[in-house]
């Protein structure tokens, strides 16, 4: 009886703690000192990208997105909504600009979910470097452009960010949006089947020494992406390893190439086995010619074509 007791009451303060929360604001949040606070929540988003292909592309790059305020309020707490922006260049020192962007309830809308909001806010590539005193020529991949979100309160004039949030709250559970990055980079799209034809099949140095009596063959290929403009072919002997093994992989992922700005170089020369492969490449229009032997003894050539035109890209 004494042990049922204490459950009810158990469950009677586990009730009273959460059976009212309001599941649309997320949660409210407890800082340090035990005051409640609240958090950006972000409702939708463009990709967030610095497009550094060329000079027009990085200044018109445009990142656009919307956020709600969850407080105890409904985001009526929210005295000003403020974001840092930090250069942090690939090579170098950066720098950084307090109060990038600066919002005030005159400036929040009544939102979607009945929450004090703020709807598209557009960064643009070319407000960005014109703010930093950045021209093209100081851009590189790899660049990043760091927004830190803070939220300042009436009343105590506290303010808080990602820095003094909860875990909870900077991860994807409750769409948290105090800070986001935007890289220079470029997109790449090269992820597809293209036509081939392999040519000078080669298996009879050591290890390899065998004779298949294939030379050459020809089919598809698959260019498959590895996210982040790294990509490996399906079958990088084109060819030959079905010619002359019947079989066997080579569409290892640890063999693969990278795309940064329409430049490729090769960034992974290792098989599954263990050997090593290198290669001697040319693009010249349409076709995109890779000469290729490893340490097994084995080598080939395979002329890839793009369809409908160039390859879009040149070699690093």
């Amino acid at each position: 009886m004494k042990n049922k007791n204490i459950f009810i009451v158990m469950l009677a303060m586990i009730v009273g703690v959460f059976g009212c929360a309001d599941p649309d604001l997320g949660p409210i949040l407890t800082y340090d000192g035990a005051k409640k606070a609240g958090y950006v929540k972000l409702i939708e988003e463009s990709s967030k990208l610095v497009n550094v292909l060329n000079d027009n592309t990085a200044r018109s790059s445009t990142y656009t997105y919307s956020v709600e305020f969850v407080d105890e309020a409904n985001g009526g707490n929210v005295e000003e909504y403020y974001i840092d922006l930090v250069y942090d260049p690939a090579s170098g020192s950066g720098q950084t600009i307090e109060k990038y962007l600066s919002f005030t309830q005159a400036d929040f809308v009544d939102g979607p979910n009945g929450l004090r909001a703020l709807e598209n806010i557009t960064i643009t590539g070319d407000q960005i470097m014109n703010a930093l005193g950045l021209s093209f020529a100081d851009l590189t991949p790899g660049d990043r452009f760091e927004f830190k979100g803070y939220l300042t309160f009436e009343g105590d004039g506290a303010v808080y960010g990602a820095d003094n949030a909860s875990a909870a709250v900077n991860g994807t559970a409750f769409a948290g949006h105090f800070d986001f990055v935007l890289p220079a980079a470029c997109p790449s799209d090269l992820a597809g089947s293209y036509a081939y034809v392999g040519s000078n099949y080669d298996f009879s140095s050591p290890p390899a020494s065998t004779t298949c009596g294939a030379t050459s063959g020809s089919g598809t290929v698959d260019i498959v992406s590895l996210g982040g403009g790294v990509y490996y072919f399906s079958d990088w002997s084109f060819g030959a390893y079905s010619a002359c093994w019947g079989g066997g992989t080579a569409n290892s992922t640890s063999l693969n190439f990278t795309d940064v700005c329409t430049e490729v170089s090769v960034t992974g020369t290792a098989d599954i086995y263990g050997d090593t492969w290198t290669f001697n490449m040319a693009i010249v229009g349409d076709e995109w010619t890779i000469s290729w032997e490893n340490t097994y003894g084995e080598s080939g050539t395979g002329v890839v074509t793009y369809p409908g035109g160039d390859w879009p890209i040149t070699l690093n």
